[in-house]
């Protein structure tokens, strides 16, 4: 702990471990930044150079144009707000029976030995080709993209959380059991904490699929949503229309995943973050190093 201790000190303590993470940041974030540059300057460049064939693959600026168009018409928000809704409900609905069945064969293992065979034979269809079943039973509205939401976030979250519920370490339980723990102290305090890492996972990778159930189900039939206004453009080989849809879609997934982040941070605030307890590492492995070399020989 003294060496330790002196490491840090010479080293500038949590002043330069800020620093890093700061200038990591930047680092990323200005790669990040010249990347989708790059990508876009191409794109447009490349609609330039081939006018003929821009119709298919449109352009950054004919983009935005579209864009500007279809919010002023109130089109856009129109069909963003079906879409939304869809997976938010069937999200929040597959997310928490995910969850709740994952705990609950977790806990139990005669459930787990009766019905995991049947979810694992389950989860081996193809999704979306479920999808016309559900607009079958549930018809053309809101309703059958809902459950298809809920169908492609369930397995996600139970497979997530009923790992985690096994790999917790039982050498904690028991010696909280050991320790005169309740069942809801051990839930609560060791069990909770230690699959909170899974969940999340859970819940993160769900997302993408939650949206990729909505579009598929507007797809096949639908009269308002995203998945069918890129279908009506692609109909109308309106290139812009097409795109200003897909990425409404890719926003979607990604403001979704900055609240999960966020989230996930005030859940797991007890654990240190991987990069901060690495450079920690680090900063104290050559802090240890250069008082090592200082210290006198005996």
């Amino acid at each position: 702990m003294i060496v330790k201790a002196m490491g840090r000190t010479q080293l500038g303590g949590p002043g330069a471990l800020q620093r890093h993470r700061r200038a990591h940041a930047l680092t990323v974030l200005a790669i990040r930044t010249a990347f989708i540059a790059g990508v876009l300057i191409l794109w447009q460049l490349a609609a330039l150079e081939f006018p003929r064939e821009k119709f298919i693959i449109s352009s950054p600026l004919d983009i935005v144009v579209r864009f500007g168009e279809m919010g002023r018409s109130g089109e856009l928000w129109r069909h963003t707000k079906v879409t939304v809704e869809e997976v938010a409900i069937g999200y929040a609905i597959g997310s928490v029976c995910g969850i709740a069945t994952g705990f609950l064969f977790g806990r139990s293992r005669m459930l787990a030995e009766i019905f995991e065979p049947i979810i694992v034979g389950l989860y081996g269809i193809p999704r979306t080709a479920l999808a016309p079943l559900f607009i079958i039973w549930l018809g053309i509205g809101i309703e059958s993209k809902v459950g298809i939401v809920i169908l492609m976030t369930f397995f996600l979250t139970f497979f997530n959380t009923y790992s985690g519920i096994k790999a917790v370490d039982r050498d904690l339980v028991n010696l909280a059991r050991l320790m005169g723990a309740s069942e809801w102290v051990i839930i609560r305090r060791v069990i909770l904490p230690a699959i909170s890492p899974a969940v999340m996972l859970g819940l993160k990778t769900s997302v993408p699929q939650a949206v990729i159930g909505a579009t598929v189900g507007e797809f096949i039939v639908s009269t308002a949503g995203l998945g069918y206004l890129i279908r009506q453009a692609a109909g109308f080989f309106d290139a812009g229309g097409l795109y200003v849809g897909v990425v409404v879609l890719l926003a979607l997934v990604l403001v979704a995943n900055y609240l999960l982040d966020g989230l996930e941070r005030h859940l797991l605030r007890w654990r240190p973050p991987a990069e901060e307890h690495r450079v920690e590492l680090e900063l104290t492995e050559a802090g240890t190093d250069s008082s090592t070399e200082r210290l006198p020989s005996c």
